[in-house]
């Protein structure tokens, strides 16, 4: 997610062309066009949710158990509006503040205890059914239906809701019990399921009555990602829904309407929380900040399809300068390279992606899915500032539109409700969409913000593997493990 800039639409998208640095005086004209753009997109949800909750919708109110409410984590920084940039020139650093900041406030907008959450629609005796967005949209949109048997003009409308296509009594599946009915854009994305799904399909999961079973899009990334998360869900309470069944359920329907898609951007920042719980709980694991290490993200290989690697040469020195800032800080830590793949070129499971997560105190690379599906590995257990793990991401900016066509392209809009310090660096401008580079001052400025003063200058780097532990493949408790010999590329700090 990123905020928009000036001004032509890709179609089919809600992101838009950069077509020039607007300068200082533009500044708000454009943020407040940004904004307006993604409201227009659900214009006429938006109108209702400005008036109030829709009528009928659930009263949300929960507890949360083991973790630190978001908002008592780190006071001084909430709400959050955008990360700390990291640039040698002023300027840029306080046009991203207002630019990204003014961006993202439209979001915190809805905050407000009536609209932090979507409203959840409850019905008796309704059918409900996820179409294939192929047949008559982009393939990204979301298409359900939730309708009363026998009228489909009297359909559920507002975001992502439809009128019913066209179907066969006689092939609807009848449901007994209680349902809860989900779907969203980009089904089968690892990093849109993490950061767009699970938010809501926690929350459902947390403010409705444990007899309540979900009716999910089948797909194998969603059977994967769930069942390593919570197996006895994905066993007992799941219903894998093919696109185009139709399901009538006896008892009682629950579905959520959106402020728009995707949902979990709006609000902030309770809304993340049962999700946070539900990964607390089912994955307790503590690693002990001494066993810690980095993460330096690595773009390239077959499947990336949308640039932004950065020059072999210039990520090596990089990784040599996050090493020497280690050494500087008085750490220890070994740094983990990770592209997601193993030695062979395979695919890390979410067991083993999981273990590096869970195990790193900082994450350090370019804006990708690498981290946007795996940000929710890290601890969960943050209950003040110095607890959080450090996350800095590369971006385009002003000057780069080549790298990427949205301006400051980055996980931040979609994770500030995550207990992360978020720092960023912007790519300089000999950066290409195929080839990218960073200030490397800028880079040593942002380590020294993120693990304080330099102790200790030396240069002691060595090469080595690593033995991660990761949870066992195939059991249902997630704290047995087993210790596996991962081989990626590990520098010894």
């Amino acid at each position: 997610m990123a905020p928009l800039s000036k001004f032509t639409p890709i179609e089919g998208s809600q992101k838009y062309k950069l077509l020039h640095y607007p300068s200082l005086f533009l500044l708000a004209v454009a943020a407040f066009c940004a904004f307006v753009m993604l409201q227009e997109h659900g214009a006429i949800m938006m109108k209702d949710r400005l008036l109030g909750r829709r009528e009928g919708s659930m009263d949300i109110q929960f507890e949360i158990g083991t973790i630190t409410p978001f908002e008592n984590i780190c006071p001084a920084e909430y709400p959050p509006r955008h990360a700390t940039l990291h640039d040698h020139r002023e300027h840029e650093v306080q046009y991203y503040n207002s630019f990204y900041g003014s961006f993202v406030d439209g979001f915190n907008h809805y905050m407000d205890s009536k609209y932090e959450f979507p409203d959840i629609m409850q019905y008796q005796n309704y059918n409900y059914a996820i179409w294939d967005p192929k047949l008559s949209a982009a393939a990204s949109e979301a298409e359900a239906s939730a309708w009363p048997t026998g009228n489909t003009n009297d359909y559920l409308k507002g975001p992502g809701w439809v009128r019913p296509h066209d179907y066969q009594e006689a092939n609807v599946t009848v449901l007994e019990g209680n349902y809860a009915g989900y779907n969203s854009w980009f089904p089968g994305n690892f990093g849109h399921f993490a950061h767009d799904w699970l938010p809501t399909i926690a929350l459902l999961r947390h403010v409705l009555p444990l007899d309540t079973k979900f009716i999910l899009l089948d797909n194998p990334m969603t059977r994967k990602f769930l069942e390593f998360l919570d197996r006895d869900f994905y066993e007992h309470r799941v219903v894998w829904a093919p696109h185009g069944r139709v399901y009538h359920i006896t008892g009682q329907l629950s579905v959520h309407v959106p402020v728009n898609i995707p949902d979990p951007i709006h609000g902030c920042c309770s809304g993340w929380d049962p999700m946070r719980q539900w990964i607390a709980e089912r994955h307790p694991d503590r690693i002990p900040e001494t066993d810690k290490h980095v993460l330096f993200y690595t773009r390239g290989g077959n499947e990336t399809f949308h640039g932004r690697v950065m020059n072999p040469t210039h990520e090596q020195q990089v990784i040599k300068n996050i090493q020497a800032k280690l050494q500087q800080h008085g750490k220890n830590d070994k740094i983990v390279v990770f592209n997601g793949k193993d030695e062979h070129g395979k695919t890390l499971s979410i067991a083993q992606q999981f273990a590096l997560f869970r195990g790193a105190h900082a994450f350090i690379g370019p804006h990708g899915s690498g981290f946007g599906g795996n940000f929710l590995w890290m601890d969960p257990f943050a209950t003040k500032c110095e607890e959080r793990s450090d996350y800095l991401e590369f971006m385009p900016g002003p000057e780069t539109p080549k790298v990427q066509h949205a301006l400051y392209a980055s996980y931040y809009g979609n994770l500030r409700k995550w207990p992360l310090n978020y720092h960023s660096l912007l790519y300089t401008t000999q950066s290409t969409y195929e080839t990218t580079f960073i200030d490397l001052g800028d880079l040593d400025e942002a380590l020294d913000a993120m693990w304080g003063p330099p102790k200790i200058e030396e240069d002691n780097s060595t090469t080595t593997t690593a033995t991660v532990v990761v949870p066992k493949e195939g059991v249902k408790e997630a704290s047995s493990t087993q210790e596996i010999k991962l081989v990626v590329k590990v520098i010894a700090g």
